[in-house]
């Protein structure tokens, strides 16, 4: 069952969904929105950044992302979650690639993976609203909680750093910023062709005129 907006703060109050630094302004009918927490890293820049030290993270255009919540989560058995981007963001370019499941027994930040597609730079700020969490509650508690290699993860791990790190190849932006300079290149060399298909005829013009006076 998907859990409403006095569902979802019954389950906070009771303890079967803890969320750290809750905020009443995310609530919404049947979701609640998370904010951009203090790790980020691009696969351009691959280093890690805090965004609140200017209050804002940048996506270069066709760059992919990795960034934390600002609120950490802690599921009981019986709640399960889904996460999606916001359609702000959405309309803007990005998307979400991380996996949407949020388990039963799930303890932590979360890590968010997100994919500039526009030709744009896309900029977040700090604790800013930017994916949209649902909450179910199940039918019965699972027998089983999730322990997998993401639990109780405060941030980025040093696995994330090292796959971005070790990825070859160009980045799509810098795809994207190759292809632009193609273009740029392209176009210079259609002008200066188009000058030299007016220029040749008049200088052979002008020689014609030449030879005519001399004899």
């Amino acid at each position: 069952m998907l859990m409403t907006d006095d569902m979802i703060r019954s389950a906070v109050h009771e303890g079967n969904l803890q969320i750290h630094d809750f905020d009443d302004s995310c609530l919404h009918p049947a979701t609640y929105d998370a904010r951009l927490g203090e790790e980020a890293i691009t696969s351009s820049f691959r280093e890690k950044i805090n965004p609140s030290n200017k209050g804002l993270f940048t996506i270069p255009a066709g760059d992919f992302a990795l960034v934390t919540t600002h609120e950490k989560f802690k599921l009981s058995a019986s709640v399960a979650g889904h996460i999606g981007l916001r359609s702000h963001y959405s309309k803007k370019g990005l998307s979400l690639l991380s996996g949407p499941q949020i388990d039963p027994g799930f303890n932590g930040v979360l890590v968010v993976g997100l994919s500039n597609l526009s030709p744009r730079d896309v900029t977040i700020p700090y604790k800013e609203r930017f994916c949209t969490l649902e909450f179910y509650k199940l039918a019965e508690p699972a027998s089983v909680l999730y322990h997998g290699e993401y639990q109780n993860q405060k941030g980025i791990s040093p696995r994330d750093l090292e796959n971005l790190v070790e990825a070859q190849g160009m980045t799509f932006g810098q795809v994207i910023k190759l292809l632009g300079d193609l273009s740029l290149n392209v176009k210079s060399l259609s002008d200066s062709v188009t000058f030299l298909k007016w220029a040749i005829p008049v200088a052979f013009a002008i020689i014609a005129i030449l030879i005519a006076v001399i004899r």
